[in-house]
């Protein structure tokens, strides 16, 4: 993958996890992720590193679980959403690490 096509794959990763997070609720990490996204949409590698940033220590993105509405009157929608989360997390992680990693450089 070339270093553009791994941008536009990032920012539509992070695209994806912003309705993920708007549908379940979360306002912090929403605002968060859009600051990335601008800079990863202008191809900055501060916008990956950004984003890489989020993932860092205890209580961060890497820790979230979404829904907690839903946890008991719907678990099975509950149990969804973080399933999706989960996977576009680390989706997003591996693009981002691999644009700050100038693999692509």
């Amino acid at each position: 993958m070339q270093l553009q096509e791994e941008f536009r794959n990032l920012a539509d990763l992070l695209e994806q996890l912003l309705s993920l997070l708007d549908e379940s609720g979360d306002e912090f990490w929403s605002a968060y992720l859009r600051r990335g996204l601008t800079k990863v949409k202008n191809s900055e590698l501060a916008g990956a590193t950004y984003i890489l940033g989020c993932f860092n220590g205890a209580d961060t993105f890497a820790d979230l679980t979404i829904g907690s509405q839903w946890q008991q009157e719907d678990p099975i929608r509950y149990r969804n959403l973080n399933a999706r989360l989960m996977d576009l997390r680390n989706r997003t992680f591996q693009s981002a690490s691999r644009i700050a990693s100038r693999r692509l450089w």
